[in-house]
């Protein structure tokens, strides 16, 4: 493959060519005005005859010479075509030197961009100077690479806290089994406590890998059809419907309006139904639970407000991060397995909405799911 040329030498090239055909109309406009001018002014001498009519028209002044017109205009043509030459030569030396200069921070960033990897992602190009064009670059590359280096570090934490999910119910469902192979002569109801522990682990696994499974397939921002009219008011009644049970002891109170949103059914049933399940898992004996659903013209809103433990405000912010639980966190015990919210902000942000999380006063937590209409 031919190689082609550098942004400098075709800087160069440019410089120069701008210069040279400046230089070549200029000098076109001055050797024809110059030239006009010999013709309409040249100046001679005239001999007045003695005793002639002094009162009669001047006699007409002769033109010049065609070959003295020839001589002055033909070294005023050769000198500046020399001249335009030398400026042309020397402007390609001039044009390297600045096109060099003005790329200069462009080589900046490419060596530092060089340098950076995914174990440094730390590093920014930091580029001084102007506030020109080429440092808008640079800061924009900077504010990619925290981007990338916030998404990496989430990664990888995701990755660090699932295996150690996976890891515990797989761990508790060996030992459960070991325990109860351990001994030859076990009855039956030691092996059916067993068995029923290792199911109990095994289910929260299953849970896990469920959860992962709708939070990527959230994230991935694909969705598997053309978003359709999602009834949200059938939607969260059917969570409610789900999640409460008459010995929950919970107070339950729901306001539903008619709302349909476009997306995707089965991820907005999810999140709906992880807020409703986060509000009545994560409560106080004989707390409360409130259920709003409102519509303007231009969005949807999914409230459900609990009461329960009192959250920090800045606990109520990395409640959306994977395998969080609050105080509680990778260790609490129940159905839960830290999933929930997470699900819940990626199906927020497929569907171009927002997910508010609020600490409620007196315990307990607010969360507003908010839906475009359009």
């Amino acid at each position: 493959m031919r190689r082609s040329l550098s942004v400098r030498w075709r800087l160069t090239i440019a410089y120069t060519v701008i210069i040279a055909v400046s230089g070549a109309v200029l000098l076109t406009l001055v050797y024809g005005l110059v030239t006009g001018g010999e013709v309409r002014s040249g100046s001679v001498t005239t001999e007045v005859t003695p005793g002639a009519d002094d009162d009669g028209p001047p006699p007409a002044p002769p033109e010049l010479r065609e070959d003295e017109r020839t001589d002055g205009s033909g070294e005023l043509l050769q000198s500046s075509w020399l001249a335009l030459a030398f400026v042309t030569v020397v402007s390609v030396g001039i044009g390297w030197v600045v096109a060099g200069r003005l790329l200069r921070p462009v080589h900046t960033i490419t060596e530092r961009a060089r340098r950076i990897s995914a174990d440094s992602l730390d590093e920014r190009i930091a580029l001084g100077g102007p506030r020109d064009e080429l440092r808008a670059l640079a800061d924009t590359f900077d504010a990619l690479l925290g981007r990338v280096q916030s998404t990496v570090t989430s990664e990888r934490r995701l990755v660090a806290t699932m295996s150690h999910e996976l890891r515990t119910p797989l761990a508790n469902q060996r030992a459960a089994l070991e325990v109860a192979l351990a001994d030859p002569d076990g009855e039956a109801d030691d092996l059916r406590t067993a068995a029923t522990t290792a199911l109990d682990q095994s289910r929260r696994a299953a849970r896990v890998i469920d959860g992962l499974l709708v939070l990527a397939r959230a994230q991935s921002g694909e969705a598997v059809g053309p978003p359709s009219e999602v009834d949200l008011r059938a939607v969260v009644a059917d969570a409610v419907e789900q999640v409460r049970t008459p010995d929950d002891g919970l107070a339950w109170d729901v306001h539903l309006v008619d709302l349909t949103v476009p997306g995707e059914p089965a991820l907005l049933a999810r999140a709906v139904a992880n807020l409703v399940d986060n509000a009545a898992h994560h409560n106080v004996e004989h707390g409360h639970v409130t259920v709003r659903l409102t519509a303007k013209p231009d969005v949807g809103r999914v409230v459900v407000e609990n009461t329960g433990r009192p959250v920090p405000p800045e606990t109520a912010a990395e409640l959306v991060l994977p395998f969080r639980r609050g105080t509680a966190d990778r260790t609490a015990t129940g159905g839960g397995v830290g999933l929930g919210l997470t699900v819940v902000q990626a199906v927020a942000d497929h569907h171009g909405g927002v997910l508010v999380l609020t600490p409620r006063a007196g315990g307990g937590l607010v969360a507003e799911l908010r839906l475009p209409r359009q």
